[in-house]
């Protein structure tokens, strides 16, 4: 009997220690990632009723739902859960989705970790031949074994003198799908066969003046590329013997065999081989110019003035250019400022123009200028060329700008036009000698500065700004330029300069000097700024 109670007590003692341990238990059932079940990392007993549940991840930022409510990102602790269970979802984009249970109990806090896995895939290259080059999604590979994201995918493998191996395969995820390279001999073929440009100065050793050619073969083979003149006389020759790579390229700058330039006309790039024989036409004329034009914060003008002009003519300049401003008040004269510019103009499909432009102007006194004025200006010109007779061109320009300048008393000499986004036009009349040309903007200044008595121009008067005026160029010889131009600012303040460009010998480096005033006609006493420049630019 004895022996009966107290097993009883035993089972007993056993059943409540079992029962107190669960209390303390929160079980886990479900995927955890890598798809087994877990218990909590660490139980820890609270001091009132509420429930804890604390969860990790291995990666920050996992988002956490619970019963397909989203509680927050990893780490992520909620203190407010009843004693019941709960289903757990982890998300994060690039990973396995973790899905589980939890039983969390009254009076304890319980803190799991989970261990995300990137969802992923993997293919495996097999029997690629030496010297290939293998491509996946159109990314070069080094390894026969690719992790890639789970879905569709594409696996290339070139080497020279057999054809494209190219297979479409699909990856499941944490699988690893096989490809088997077979390559099959290219036959010799030429494919692909273009020149840069129809058109070419031979007389510029830049961008203008040379043309690139270029091909490509699927094995090795010969071929010869040839220009001829209108006449059909082979004038340039280029014979290949044998290839070891795709692209073949040559540039030619409109010379003959011996280097000696070749007359304007009409000319033809041929290329033969055994069964392929194509030809591309070809211009060289030298009434193709380069523009020499100079640098506005609204792109290509004259001065400050941006110009329409018809050359048609695709370029990239980069260019700086940096000189002093004098501070004319009444009879004494002081430096204002000694501003620097840089640049690029970029004219594309003919008759399209992107300029950027970044100023600082050096700060002399803080009487003259508070601080350092920075400028920036971000301008697009879009020109419009029609023949009148066969001398002139009428030429026509609109624009859209943006222009910036820190120091609102620089005002008009460093960002063009003020501050503010700007609308112009532009219209000129050109000839190979000669260019008149006007032009109109209007800058939409939201921003108005304070009052400042050092500037002789007021600076409370800025605001929309209508800038106008007028350009005249003489081109005495093809690689000078002299320009005057006068412009308006709202009526009350002129700006008038003289300009001189010149790119000396047949290079690409532009050399440019201008001079301008600038004085407010409202003032009684008529001060004025003078600001000289030099400038330097090159053309690609």
């Amino acid at each position: 009997m004895i022996m009966r109670v107290k097993k009883i007590v035993s089972i007993f003692l056993v059943f409540l220690f079992v029962v107190c341990s669960v209390s303390a238990l929160s079980i886990e059932f479900g995927s955890s990632g890598d798809g087994g079940t877990r218990s909590p990392d660490v139980t820890k007993r609270r001091d009132d009723d509420l429930v804890g549940v604390i969860i990790k991840t291995n990666v920050e930022g996992a988002e956490v739902y619970i019963n397909g409510k989203l509680f927050g990102t990893t780490p992520i602790a909620t203190v407010d859960l009843s004693a019941s269970y709960y289903n757990i979802e982890i998300r994060k984009s690039g990973y396995d989705t973790i899905k589980c249970k939890i039983y969390p109990r009254r009076r304890y806090t319980y803190t799991y970790e989970f261990v995300m896995q990137k969802t992923c895939g993997f293919i495996n290259i097999k029997n690629c031949p030496s010297g290939s080059s293998v491509y996946v999604d159109g990314y070069s590979v080094s390894s026969s074994t690719v992790e890639v994201d789970p879905g569709n995918h594409t696996v290339k493998v070139r080497k020279f003198g057999y054809e494209d191996f190219v297979e479409r395969v699909y990856v499941e995820n944490h699988k690893t799908v096989g490809v088997s390279v077979s390559l099959k001999v290219a036959p010799f073929r030429i494919t692909d066969f273009k020149i840069s440009k129809n058109k070419i100065n031979p007389d510029y050793t830049s961008g203008i003046g040379k043309v690139n050619i270029s091909f490509e073969v699927s094995n090795d083979g010969s071929a010869i590329l040839s220009v001829l003149d209108r006449y059909g006389n082979e004038v340039w020759v280029k014979e290949y013997r044998s290839f070891s790579t795709w692209e073949q390229s040559v540039t030619w700058n409109g010379t003959d065999d011996f280097g000696n330039p070749l007359p304007d006309g009409q000319y033809e790039v041929n290329l033969y081989s055994f069964d392929f024989n194509e030809s591309r036409a070809l211009k060289i004329d030298r009434s193709m110019i380069y523009p020499l034009s100079t640098f506005t914060p609204s792109g290509s003008g004259i001065g400050s003035l941006p110009c329409a002009y018809g050359d048609g003519v695709n370029y990239v300049k980069l260019l700086v250019e940096f000189g002093p401003v004098i501070d004319m008040n009444g009879e004494n004269a002081k430096l204002f400022t000694f501003p620097v510019n840089t640049g690029i103009i970029v004219d594309f499909a003919k008759y399209n123009e992107f300029a950027f432009s970044f100023g600082v102007g050096t700060a002399t006194s803080s009487e003259v200028v508070n601080n350092a004025p920075i400028m920036v200006g971000l301008s697009y010109k879009r020109n419009f060329s029609v023949d009148i007779g066969s001398n002139f061109k009428f030429n026509l320009a609109g624009l859209i700008n943006y222009n910036y300048c820190t120091e609102y008393d620089y005002c008009y000499l460093g960002s063009n036009i003020g501050t503010g986004v700007g609308l112009g036009l532009a219209a000129g009349l050109e000839s190979n000698k000669v260019y008149f040309g006007v032009t109109g903007e209007y800058s939409f200044d939201k921003t108005r500065s304070r009052n400042n008595k050092n500037h002789n121009i007021d600076a409370e008067r800025m605001g929309d700004t209508l800038k106008y005026g007028g350009v005249i160029s003489v081109l005495p010889a093809r690689n000078l330029k002299t320009s005057v131009w006068a412009a308006f600012y709202n009526n009350e303040v002129l700006e008038g300069g003289v300009e001189f460009i010149t790119m000396p010998g047949s290079g690409a480096f532009c050399f440019d000097v201008k001079a301008s005033i600038l004085t407010d006609l409202s003032s009684p006493d008529k001060n004025m700024l003078i600001n000289g420049k030099i400038g330097l630019s090159y053309l690609f």
